[in-house]
């Protein structure tokens, strides 16, 4: 019994440090070309990961920049299907968040999990580094 609860509380520390992971906002989906959303939603965002280009000092051109968004399954008026674009905004105004077009790349959900994952994708242009 004491090492179920212990068990139980490793996990919910687990759980702890994933969420604090994720930031909370809200997702526009958009058709190409179109300034009108198909539907907003509340969502949870992983900060992206960095590209090959932010990781080194690397002259290449331009790369993609990937993210997770979790979606809860219920929010949703449409499909959300590849070639959407997303837009994010943050509370906290994060610039690598906000402001930028992602494009869907798959959307994937589970019979036991509330939240939806979207995978959501941008170009990253190559800068000059400061030296």
């Amino acid at each position: 019994m004491v090492s179920n609860l212990q068990a139980v509380r490793d996990a919910i520390e687990q759980g702890k440090a994933l969420a604090a992971e994720f930031t909370t906002g809200t997702a526009s989906f958009y058709e190409d070309g179109n300034t009108t959303p198909v539907f907003t939603t509340p969502c949870r965002v992983k900060k992206p990961r960095p590209s090959a280009f932010d990781a080194g000092g690397q002259t290449e051109w331009s790369t993609k920049r990937t993210m997770v968004v979790k979606v809860p399954m219920t929010a949703t008026s449409g499909i959300i299907r590849k070639g959407l674009i997303v837009q994010i905004s943050t509370p906290d105004g994060d610039p690598t968040i906000n402001l930028i077009n992602f494009v869907v790349q798959s959307s994937l959900g589970s019979q036991f999990s509330a939240e939806r994952e979207v995978l959501v994708t941008t170009e990253v242009n190559a800068t000059p580094r400061v030296t």
